[in-house]
């Protein structure tokens, strides 16, 4: 039996000449404007929002090395997780694990393609954002819908993991994952300010029954048991763009806020991004430090997203475990 997992992610320009293309295809996905309008308008409206956001985007790519650093660390993941499932597969089960993105190379459209000929008996799909969000996990499952038929892939060939957050042994990886990066901290016994900083959504889809919000609390009230008592957690949210109202506090305003309580240190965790990209790297790593820095904070820390954190990939392993599994019965 040959298995192929891809590793779905939104994606990221891959070069500086990638940049305005990413952002238009970016700004042309109606779950991310997720606005009524006629398909030729939207197109439009992506090209001028693109042209009007791409010389600060140029800017932010070059302190990022000319790339999205996510790319980097999807291959990372990709290659780490065929190792381990490979390692204890049953003898007649082979597996092969690939990035792909939803915008940007290498594409989920683009990976399909490439493995249709493959003979592969089944193709599972997860998605790199563990809680369920509209514009992201909803997305990548309307891209899938899309590619199914035009692909012409027979019923339940590519099957679609949409979110994990909730599971037990994913919030203890990622409670293992904070306090791996405070084992300094912890044996000196002091309060330890962590900042979860979480991808903002509009309020609107919110408002529309997205699932998003209520997952980010739920994983915030389990990490909260979880970790130790010396960890004390905030929440804000990141990476809103727009006049429209988003999920509240910012990550701007919880710092600002923080700093005015009297609160020196501050480490700030990417809760919900499980690959570091450039809104960890510099949204949170350069931005938010500096906007810290001018608030009173004295240490400002980012502390790193799951990447290939191994007990983190073992709960993708599972995933895709229990998925042979099922279709084998």
């Amino acid at each position: 039996m040959q298995v192929a997992v891809l590793l779905a992610n939104m994606g990221g320009p891959d070069s500086l000449q990638a940049v305005e293309p990413f952002l238009r295809q970016i700004f042309s996905d109606p779950h991310i404007i997720d606005i009524a309008m006629p398909a030729f308008f939207r197109r439009r409206l992506a090209r001028i929002i693109a042209r009007k956001r791409s010389k600060e985007s140029l800017e932010i790519y070059k302190r990022l090395g000319g790339k999205t650093p996510l790319h980097d660390n999807m291959r990372r993941q990709a290659e780490a997780l065929q190792l381990i499932l490979n390692a204890d597969a049953e003898n007649d089960v082979a597996f092969r694990v690939l990035p792909a993105n939803r915008y940007g190379r290498p594409s989920l459209e683009g990976v399909l393609k490439d493995i249709q000929g493959d003979g592969y008996d089944s193709i599972l799909v997860i998605s790199m954002y563990p809680f369920f969000a509209t514009s992201t996990s909803g997305s990548i499952a309307s891209e899938l819908k899309r590619l199914r038929s035009q692909l012409h892939w027979r019923e339940g060939h590519i099957q679609y993991i949409d979110r994990y957050g909730h599971l037990p042994e994913f919030l203890r990886a990622q409670a293992r994952h904070i306090e791996d990066q405070l084992k300094k901290e912890i044996s000196q016994g002091e309060k330890i300010d962590v900042l979860l900083s979480a991808h903002s959504i509009p309020r609107r889809q919110h408002a529309k029954g997205d699932p998003y919000q209520s997952e980010v609390y739920y994983a915030l009230d389990e990490l909260k048991k979880q970790v130790h008592p010396a960890i004390r957690f905030h929440l804000a949210f990141q990476s809103k763009i727009g006049p429209v109202q988003w999920l509240e506090p910012s990550t701007e305003e919880k710092i600002a806020e923080l700093a005015r309580r009297g609160i020196k240190r501050l480490f700030v965790y990417p809760l919900g991004f499980v690959a570091d990209n450039s809104e960890t790297v510099y949204e949170i790593g350069m931005l938010y430090r500096q906007w810290a820095l001018k608030q009173g904070i004295q240490q400002f820390i980012r502390l790193n997203a799951l990447n290939d954190f191994p007990p983190f990939l073992q709960v993708l392993a599972n995933l895709v475990r229990e998925n042979v599994k099922l279709r084998r019965k």
